[in-house]
């Protein structure tokens, strides 16, 4: 796990360099930046896993920093070291999805917590999962597998439970906080668009750090999620059918063109590649790209039975670019090359074109 540290403090770097014990959490120093101008340029060339910044930096500060991952490394994790004076401050790199935060003077106690978290990071990694931060992997599941159920009475039980209660009434709060991020990355799921995304978690984090008291926060919480899973229990029966309708009207008209694809359809639509595939399989049986392909390969059937069209012309007009990639998947779905094709059909040994049926 490859990592850099930030602090314009060099004495700092030093000290936390060598007092981690990387070999805890297979940890590697991809290198320390002094501002976050060159935390930047290493960015760009290590490609860390994980930045441990100071806030107060000249330059570019921490939380600049914390935003410029946000916005183009999500898959890098930031850490942050505060002042005590500078909580409020830090509240807002909430915002950013930051990691977690060490509250100067660093001690060999806040160290071990660092390593523990750096440990439980070096876990997720390995293991492949999405970039979610929570208190334990449990907890994580059981927010999860309530949104996907759509079950409010588990979702309530959950809130209600007493690790996330007892979570809500620290201030620094860090499981609330999480929580809100996981309603906002399930958003992102049900296909939602990725900047109104943005802008709602960013006004919702402001909403929820003015929050002082347990109630008011669970209370918000509970609203948040209640609303979100009345939304995606629509989404099941209406939302999803315009998508397909608009698919296939797109792929019907846009076959032909060599440039078109899934996944410029997926982004003219403000959808993830996976939740388009899905949501198409779900409402039609069929996969989208053998869909597009079976279209392609209808319209290269007919135009094969006009002999005076030559074939690198069927190719074009089929929606490739390539003769022999034509001629490979025309292959793969037929049994035989388009110039077999061709003649047979001319011999009067097909009575029918092969393929597979159409989507009405």
């Amino acid at each position: 796990m490859k990592i850099i540290l930030v602090d314009d403090d060099r004495f700092a770097l030093e000290a936390i360099s060598h007092m981690l014990h990387w070999e805890r959490f297979d940890g590697e120093l991809a290198g320390c930046a002094t501002n976050g101008t060159e935390a930047i340029a290493l960015l760009n060339t290590q490609h860390p896993d994980v930045v441990i910044s100071d806030i107060r930096m000249p330059d570019m500060d921490g939380l600049d920093l914390a935003q410029y991952l946000y916005e183009h490394c999500p898959d890098t994790r930031m850490i942050l070291i505060s002042g005590h004076g500078e909580f409020e401050y830090a509240q807002r790199a909430l915002q950013y999805q930051v990691t977690d935060y060490i509250l100067k003077p660093i001690t060999r106690a806040k160290l071990n917590s660092l390593e523990d978290r750096l440990c439980a990071i070096q876990k997720e990694l390995s293991a492949d999962v999405p970039p979610w931060y929570a208190c334990d992997e449990e907890l994580r599941t059981r927010v999860s597998e309530a949104l996907h159920r759509g079950d409010m009475a588990a979702m309530g039980e959950l809130l209600i439970s007493k690790e996330v209660f007892r979570s809500l009434s620290d201030r620094r709060d860090v499981l609330g906080i999480q929580l809100l991020n996981y309603l906002f990355l399930y958003q992102d799921e049900l296909g939602k668009d990725r900047t109104s995304l943005d802008a709602m978690r960013q006004k919702a984090m402001v909403e929820y750090w003015k929050l002082t008291t347990q109630q008011e926060r669970l209370a918000y919480l509970a609203a948040q999620y209640y609303d979100l899973m009345e939304y995606a229990e629509t989404c099941k029966g209406e939302y999803s059918n315009p998508i397909v309708s608009y698919c296939l009207r797109a792929i019907r008209e846009n076959y032909h063109d060599s440039n078109f694809n899934i996944s410029n359809l997926a982004d003219t639509l403000h959808l993830s590649l996976s939740y388009l595939s899905t949501v198409f399989k779900n409402v039609t049986g069929q996969n989208i790209s053998s869909y597009l392909s079976s279209q392609r390969q209808s319209r290269a059937r007919e135009l094969l039975r006009d002999p005076s069209i030559p074939i690198r012309d069927v190719c074009s007009a089929s929606g490739y670019d390539d003769p022999r990639y034509f001629a490979k998947v025309f292959k793969k779905h037929t049994g035989m090359t388009p110039s077999e094709f061709r003649n047979l059909y001319a011999g009067g040994a097909l009575e029918a074109m092969p393929g597979e049926e159409e989507l009405p």
